[in-house]
C-alpha cells in the first residue's frame, strides 16, 4: 500500500504544467488533504492545512521531501513508466500509464492498485479494485492529476 501512495505522488506533479489544486478525498467523500502545484514544485498539506512534504520535479526526475525537508523518495520517469525509490535508492514500485488509467505495482511487481481519470476527476482502487478515494483539480494546469485522496509524503 505504501508504494502505491507514493507512486502517485509523481503522477500530480509531471502532470500539471501550472498552478493547479486538488483536493483529496477518502472513499466516504471526506476531504484529507490538498497538493497545490506551481510550475515544478507540489505542495502537499493535510487537512487542517499543515504543510507534511513537498515533491520538486526536475526534467524526468522528482524529489519527496518531508516536512522538514528530508529527501524521502524519488520518481524517475521513462516513457509511460515512472519507477519509484526510497531514500536510500531501493526500488519500491512502479507506476505504468496507458490513457487515462495508471497501474501501480509494488517492487515485487504484485498489484498494487490504479488510478483513473475522467475530465478534472480521479477515482483510485485498491489492489482488490474496491474504491480507496477520489481527488478534484481546478486550476490552470493540465488536468486531473493521480495523486490518491490517502497520500501522507511522509509516511514511513
Amino acid at each position: 500500500m505504501k508504494s502505491f501512495l507514493i507512486a502517485t505522488l509523481v503522477l500530480v506533479t509531471f502532470a500539471a504544467a501550472a498552478t493547479e489544486r486538488e483536493t483529496l478525498r477518502d472513499a466516504h467523500g471526506k476531504v484529507v488533504g490538498t497538493a497545490t502545484t506551481d510550475g515544478n514544485k507540489t505542495v502537499y498539506r493535510d487537512a487542517s492545512g499543515k504543510i507534511t512534504g513537498t515533491a520538486t520535479t526536475n526534467g524526468n526526475k522528482t524529489t519527496y521531501r518531508d516536512a522538514s525537508g528530508r529527501t524521502t523518495g524519488i520518481a524517475t520517469e521513462s516513457g509511460n513508466r515512472t519507477t519509484f525509490r526510497d531514500s536510500s535508492g531501493k526500488t519500491t514500485g512502479t507506476a505504468t500509464t496507458n490513457g487515462n488509467r495508471t497501474t501501480f505495482r509494488e517492487a515485487s511487481g504484485a498489484s498494487a492498485g490504479s488510478a483513473t481519470s475522467n475530465g478534472n476527476r480521479t477515482t483510485y482502487r485498491d489492489a482488490h479494485g474496491s474504491t480507496v478515494g477520489t481527488s478534484t483539480s481546478t486550476g490552470t494546469g493540465s488536468g486531473a492529476s493521480q495523486t490518491p485522496p490517502t497520500l501522507n509524503p511522509t509516511s514511513k
